[in-house]
Parts: structure tokens; sequence; C-alpha cells
């Protein structure tokens, strides 16, 4: 910035004459000016007009700072010239000899332009010589349209707006460029002067006459490059500032601002989503009476008082009105203005989602380790039995044991084929063979792989066969019968039932005698997420896996599967599959 104001740099331009000794005393230029000597003597002493000298009889002013001085300050630029006989000189001839004299000026302007703002005086000649060479062009186009008097072509305003807008994009400041306007005025208006002067009285009709045109046209296209350049800035925070609300409003986070009491001033639409509010409900209350904290003072502090390093990040459990439960990442911000505290700010981020997946994860780890800690805890069992005994056990005896091995065995490998079959499901990986088989034989093979299976009652038809994958329909028929044994009560009963009615369907049903499935969980009843997140399951009987291992095996051989309630209690799960294509 300029260590000048725009007043001393007028005056130092004044300063910057000739030096031609053509000196006036205190009366005379009092007389010029049309003040007394002690109105003069103050313009002096607050630097309006710099003194050339003293005399005997007081200060001396030089006749062309004097001159400059009333043609500043007259109005419309015309100026008390001091015009005392009349001449036949055309203002022409003065633009003409001002024309030859722009690289002189151009030359001054870079003088008093180092002179005003120091950093400039670490120009190369590179920089030099392009200010030198803009300011020549500059005093050329003033001229210019200095010859067409005060009435300035309205394209030329326009265009003089659009270069304001352009230095407003290139971030160049507007004091720098409007001192730079006026320095170009104001050197004209010495060099006439001073052109004047070496020409003679008469030609100071024609300078009259040429004031009376650079001056205002000067000053109107100052204001326009101003215009144009405060146009531009206002056009910039109008989008920035419409940008930024477009991004806040449009948010999937919820954004706030509060006052130093936390009384909340804005809240954007996602905000009031996440909190299960309308906007108009929320602006206005306090924001821990929003959030339903428990801990209200502490969390009040927290929100209101300005966070070390800047920003200060929070968790909390809050409860909608609805009673849904939601996790929030809070993070704020204290809002400044003029370096004081004037508020609050935060952008809360709903993460409900991602903590409860993380504590499925968690669960889901628990129950596994549970479901394999049982059958590797009675294969331990055995093991350590025939190691220490077999030489006195009955051979009846080692072999039922043996039979529980494998039958413990056979579950931690169904369980291992169950959870990677689950993942190559959710990968759409799975590779299946479908061919006809057997529905009898499939159900036989499944129930061997059961404990307990022999006390399934099964009703199955001979011949019945569906177009399936052998292998995964017998996981299927496994996973539902061990449901039914965990979860339900005897008689279990197996059947399956072949319709002939145009659709080329099996059913497999699933029935056992329990208390069935609650109402309420029937819709997420095939949910592993939903599954693992029900509060009030025994974890004792297992992670409940196989319901959707069986649904995404089903699906992906071509059928379907659902519950029904049985009639006097116990639940029914189904399954139907595609019958072969006979030729």
């Amino acid at each position: 910035m300029s260590k000048y104001s725009l007043r001393q740099v007028i005056n130092l331009m004044s300063s910057r004459s000739t030096g031609k000794p053509n000196l006036v005393p205190l009366s005379e230029a009092a007389a010029l000016v049309g003040v007394d000597t002690a109105a003069l003597t103050a313009l002096a002493g607050a630097g309006y007009l710099v003194a050339a000298g003293a005399g005997p009889d007081g200060l001396l002013f030089s006749l062309g700072d004097v001159k400059a001085f009333v043609a500043r300050n007259a109005e419309n630029g015309a100026g008390n010239l001091f015009l005392t006989e009349p001449s036949h000189v055309d203002p022409g001839d003065l633009l003409a000899a001002l024309s030859r004299r722009t690289a002189e000026m151009a030359q001054r302007a870079l003088e008093i332009f180092l002179t005003v703002f120091p950093d400039s005086e670490g120009w190369g000649e590179r920089e030099r010589q392009r200010f030198i060479d803009q300011a020549e062009s500059r005093f050329d186009a003033i001229l210019a349209v200095a010859s067409q008097g005060a009435e300035v072509d309205e394209a030329l305003v326009g265009d003089l707006q659009d270069v304001g807008a352009a230095a407003a994009s290139s971030r160049s400041p507007l004091p720098q460029l409007l001192v730079v306007l006026r320095i170009s005025r104001d050197l004209i208006v010495q060099t006439a002067i001073e052109t004047t002067e070496e020409r003679g009285r008469h030609w100071s009709v024609a300078l009259a006459l040429l004031l009376t045109r650079v001056l205002p046209a000067m000053d109107r296209l100052t204001d326009s490059i101003a215009q144009g350049y405060w146009a531009a800035v206002l056009n910039r925070e109008a989008e920035q500032k419409a940008r930024y609300e477009h991004v806040v409003e449009h948010s999937s986070d919820g954004v706030y601002e509060v006052d130093l009491d936390g009384c909340v001033q804005y809240a954007n639409r996602s905000l009031a989503v996440i909190l299960g509010r309308p906007v108009d409900q929320l602006e206005g209350e306090q924001l821990v009476d929003v959030l339903a904290a428990t801990d209200r003072q502490h969390l009040l502090e927290a929100l209101t008082t300005d966070p070390p390093g800047g920003s200060r990040r929070l968790e909390l459990v809050v409860f909608r009105p609805d009673g849904v439960r939601r996790v929030l990442d809070v993070r704020t911000t204290a809002r400044r203005r003029d370096g004081d505290i004037v508020g609050f700010q935060g952008v809360v981020h709903d993460v409900t989602t991602a903590r409860d997946l993380e504590a499925d994860k968690n669960e889901f780890m628990a129950l596994m380790t549970y479901d394999l800690r049982q059958p590797l805890t009675t294969i331990l069992g055995l093991g350590a039995t025939l190691e220490a005994h077999a030489a006195e056990l009955p051979l009846d005896r080692i072999a039922r044991m043996g039979a529980a091995v494998r039958l413990q065995a056979e579950r931690i490998s169904r369980l291992a084929d169950d959870l990677y079959d689950i993942s190559r499901l959710e990968a759409q990986s799975l590779l299946l063979n479908p061919r006809p088989v057997d529905v009898a034989n499939t159900v036989d093979a499944a129930l061997a792989t059961v404990e307990n299976g022999a006390e399934v009652v099964v009703d199955v038809p001979e011949g019945i066969e569906v177009l399936a994958d052998a292998r995964r329909l017998e996981q299927v028929v496994a996973n539902l019968v061990e449901n039914a044994l965990t979860y339900g009560a005897p008689p279990i009963e197996v059947r399956a039932t072949a319709f002939d009615d145009g659709h080329g369907i099996v059913e497999i049903a699933v029935v056992d005698h329990g208390a069935g499935v609650p109402p309420a969980l029937v819709p997420s009843l095939f949910n592993r997420l939903r599954l693992l997140a029900r509060r009030d399951r025994d974890r004792s009987r297992g992670t409940g896996l196989g319901l959707s291992l069986v649904q995404g095996l089903v699906e992906a051989m071509g059928g379907r599967v659902w519950y029904e309630p049985v009639p006097g209690g116990g639940a029914d799960f189904r399954v139907a599959l595609p019958r072969p294509r006979t030729r």
C-alpha cells in the first residue's frame, strides 16, 4: 500500500515542477488564488500548496504551482487562469504539444509511482519499461478522449468498466489503480500549464478550454473504472455467497450456527432430518435441548467455548422425538468477527450406520467364537477320553464317541462352509451346478449331517426332483432343520409337494411346533444384520446365519423362501424350486 494519501500525492506532483525561477511573492500568490495571505499561508502549512522558498517579504511560490492549484480546485476544472486577453490559439494545438510530451510524462509518472509505492522500487528494468509503455498509452488515450470534449462515448465508458472488472478479477488493489489514474490526470494538467508558460500568455485560453475538457472527462473515466471494479467485486462476493449457501443447504451433513448462549440461529434441512424435527422448530431453540442431551451443562460448555486448536470434535448419542437412536459426530468451531467471537458453528455427521456395523462385526466375531468353541470343546473332551482310556472302553462306546467326533467336525465344516458361501454370495461369485436332484435323497443326506437329525419326521414322496445344485440344496435343508431344532420344538417335519399347475415347482417345507416367530420380526427374518442387531436374541443358540444363507442359496438357484406361521403355534419355512424340464 501507499505510504502517502491521495492529497499528498497531488502535492508531491506539484513539487516536481520544472524548477524555472518564475516565482511570485505571498501577496501576489494570494491574489491569484483569491484568498488573503493568512489563508494562503495556512494552505501552504497544511501541505495543499508547496512553497518554493522564502523571500524578504515572506513565502515565495512557483507561478506554475499556483496555476496548477487553481486549475485542480476550480469548478469543472476550468480554473481561474487569470485570462486577461483573448487569443486565437486552438486547444488542438495544445493537445498536439502535449502528445509530443507523453514519453516525458510517462517517465515522470514512474518516478512518482516509485515514490508513492516503495514496494515497487525493487522492479527490474523490464517491469519499469512496461509501466512506462502502459503510462504512455494511457496518456495518449486521455488526450484522445479530451479532444472529444466532456461528452465521453458510452462504449468507452463500458470498456473502462470492463477494465475495472478485470482488475478486480486479477485481485489488483483499487487504491493503486485510482492513484495511477490521478497521477496521469494531474501530470497532464501540470504539463499543460508548463507548456502554456513556455509558449506565452496568449495560450491561456487554449489551456482553459482544454482543462474544461480534460478534468470532467478524466473524472468520469475514473468513476467508470471504479464502478466496474466494485461491480465485479460485489458480483464475485454474491457468487461466493450463493455457492456457499447452495453447498450448505444441500449438504448431507447437518450445519448449524449458534450465538454465544448456545441458541440456534441457523440450521440447514439435513440437520432437521437427522434430528427428526422441522427446521422452524430448530431456530431459536437451545442446541442442547434440540440434541436432548442428558448432561446439558457439560455439552453446553463443549459447544459454546473456544476450542483449542481451532475446532473440537464430539460424538453424541441422541434420541429423536420419534424414539429413533442416532449417533452423531459433531465438529464445532468459533465464529469470529473483527477478531472477536460472536458465536459458534458446527457440522453434524450421522455415523449411526458405521457405529452399528462396527458393533455388529464385533458381535458376529463373538458369536462365531462361541459357535466354534462348542464343537471344539466336545471334540477336545472326547479326544482326551480316548487318549487316556481307549484300552478300557468297550468297542461300542468307542464307536459312539467316534460318531460324535465326526458330527462335531461336520458341524464345524458346515459353519465354515456357511461363512465362505455367504461371503461369495455377497460378492456374487458363487458357482452353482444346477441339475435334476432327487429331493428324498437330498433330505436324507442333509439329516445325516445334523445332530439329532434322526428325530425329524420326513414325508417326501419318492421320485420328486428339482432343478438345483445338489450340495447347495443339502445345505438349505440342513440349515432349516437345524434352525427348527434350535429355536422350535418337536415334532420337526420335512415335507415335499410337487405342483402340476403349469408353473412346475416343488415346495419343501420344514415345520416345527414351537412358539413361532413374533410378527414384528418376520420382515427382518432373513436379514443377517438385523438378526445380529436383535438385543433380545438368545446368543447361546448361535449366530442364526443359517436363514440368511438359505435365502441367498435358494434365490441363486432360481427359487424363493418364505415363512408362514403354523395355526396353533409353530414355524413353517418353505422353499420353492423349479422342476426339471421334461423332453
